[in-house]
């Protein structure tokens, strides 16, 4: 401890004023931080996909009404499949002129497009494959299919073994540091995590095969975290 005396200009008694000094290593500075990550791997048990319908005509109401029977055969092969009613959900629908340019330089109105897409959730990802063969042999060159993806339902659990793995990884490059520094590994201060589950894609346009062949393969549930621990005082 420094003490410092002083005395003040008018000749008043003056107040002994004290510092008390800071140490240059602070509790936060005398700290281990780094990373950790646990990933756990397991089989899917839903497939996601987007499935639409394109229609190109002369006008709006022919080109609408050609969609809206080509969307209502696509729902009904889903629905023919086992797919509840609550798993197809309509994602886009539009209607948007093409124009085409005359060689004198001129633009003209030559069609209207109309689109609509499902949002689809397969609970039985064996059938995937045989489900785009049907919707594609029902609405022939109309189809579009893009987005096919497999995740975990709920991957709650898959999430909690994956944090485990991570807290883990973390605490032993932590205790691996504080070993070959000459220091004593104390609680964790502070944890931050980050989590993710990276799905299988699958493919995103008709096969030219006889049965579209899908494999759903396995799915990673990770989670990542940023640790930083305490250096116990000697």
């Amino acid at each position: 401890m420094v003490l410092v005396l002083g005395s003040a200009c008018d000749g008043a008694h003056a107040h002994p004023t004290v510092e008390t000094p800071v140490d240059p290593v602070t509790k936060a500075e005398r700290s281990i931080v780094v990373s950790g990550i646990g990933e756990v791997l397991a089989e899917p048990d839903i497939a996601e996909l987007t499935v639409g319908v394109e229609v190109r005509a002369k006008t709006v109401a022919k080109a609408r009404r050609e969609a809206a029977e080509r969307a209502n055969a696509v729902v009904a092969v889903l629905r023919a499949k086992g797919v509840n009613e609550q798993d197809i959900r309509t994602i886009n629908f539009q209607i948007r002129p093409i124009y085409a340019s005359r060689t004198d330089g001129q633009t003209l109105l030559a069609s209207y497009v109309v689109s609509n897409d499902v949002k689809v959730t397969v609970r039985d990802i064996e059938w995937v494959g045989e489900l785009i063969d049907e919707v594609s042999d029902r609405v022939g060159d109309s189809i579009r299919i893009s987005n096919l993806y497999f995740a975990h339902e709920d991957p709650t659990a898959l999430t909690q073994q994956a944090r485990e793995l991570a807290i883990a990884d973390a605490r032993s490059k932590a205790q691996q540091l504080a070993e070959h520094s000459g220091v004593t590994l104390g609680r964790a201060l502070t944890i931050v995590e980050t989590s993710w589950a990276a799905p299988l894609s699958g493919p995103a346009s008709r096969a030219e095969m006889a049965v579209t062949a899908i494999q759903a393969g396995s799915s990673a549930v990770s989670v990542s975290v940023q640790t930083t621990w305490e250096i116990l005082e000697d």
